[in-house]
């Protein structure tokens, strides 16, 4: 599969929303979410994991505000398992809390040429600190984390905004792709994200949150803050998610087990999050010991095939 490096679009992504309503909504939040929502605005994003008493994540969030409401995006098949979850203190506070997601539509788009469309419609330059701008076609925000440096923006958009949008893309020549690639281009960057099947299994630093700012450590209490705080401050965290890629179409799925060669023999070596694939490659995110060398020999467990897999860290390990 070849991706555009102009100006790609991804139409009807399976993202999911959860709409956050009242005048407590931040504030609740605050007391939820592993991140700082004092720097969440109309300009900037942000990232947070939704924990149990335990420190294991609900959910990975991306927070977005639109107008007075907060949006918080994620994997779409998680929303309805997480809302009684982030319903449950609820009642304490004026926030009115929905499944948005049949109200919005999520379209993204990637490529230097995509970039300076958005600049050019919304005469703003995008950077860490104003990663959201509000457009006639709705908000547009650009995503941190990258493939080979090429820019990618998400557009969340109303119906009627979303039509304007397609109009809009039709006059231009872009390239269009599936919302599979989309999701390939998730697990090359290392975007955390966490599905029904994986809810309750990890805290947040197995999904390396803490490295892309989806953890405040300054920040007041939390539900299951006092784990979170424990695994950073004594150095307890032992895994972290790697990009685990095959050169074929493999058949795996989120929750399979991953072995490590040792000598000889087979051993368990981690947990797939993740998983997006075409008829051509399959890429894989999984949570696996975080002082594991890269050149190691893996395999989904109890696979014999000729499957060849191959390991690496998401770049920002390296910043």
């Amino acid at each position: 599969m070849t991706l555009s490096t102009t100006f790609t679009v991804f139409p009807s992504l399976a993202i999911g929303i959860t709409s956050l309503t009242g005048q407590d909504n931040k504030t609740f939040l605050q007391g939820q979410l592993t991140c700082d929502l004092d720097l969440l605005s109309a300009q900037n994003s942000t990232l947070g994991a939704h924990c149990d008493a335990k420190g294991k994540m609900l959910a990975i969030l991306r927070l977005v505000q639109v107008d007075q409401a907060v949006l918080a995006l994620q994997v779409a098949e998680n929303v309805e398992p997480h809302l009684p979850s982030l319903k449950k203190y609820a009642v304490f506070s004026k926030v009115e809390i929905t499944n948005a997601s049949s109200d919005y539509y999520c379209t993204g788009l990637s490529g230097e040429a995509a970039l300076l469309w958005a600049n050019s419609l919304t005469k703003q330059q995008f950077s860490a600190q104003h990663d959201c701008i509000n457009s006639d076609y709705g908000v547009i925000t650009s995503s941190p984390l990258t493939v080979n440096n090429e820019p990618r923006l998400l557009i969340i958009s109303t119906s009627q905004q979303h039509q304007a949008l397609v109009q809009a893309l039709s006059t231009l020549e872009t390239a269009q792709q599936t919302s599979q690639a989309w999701s390939l281009l998730d697990n090359l960057s290392g975007t955390p994200q966490l599905g029904p099947l994986s809810q309750a299994e990890f805290v947040p630093q197995m999904l390396n949150m803490q490295m892309i700012n989806g953890i405040s450590f300054k920040k007041g209490c939390y539900i299951g803050q006092e784990t979170v705080a424990r695994m950073h401050y004594r150095g307890l965290n032992k895994r972290s998610m790697f990009i685990v890629s095959a050169s074929s179409h493999i058949e795996a799925n989120v929750g399979d087990n991953l072995e490590r060669q040792v000598g000889e023999n087979w051993r368990s070596a981690g947990t797939i999050v993740s998983v997006a694939n075409t008829s051509e490659r399959t890429i894989l995110c999984a949570v696996l010991p975080s002082d594991i060398e890269l050149d190691t020999t893996i395999r989904l467990k109890n696979d014999e095939s000729d499957s060849t897999l191959t390991l690496s860290a998401p770049t920002y390990f390296e910043q």
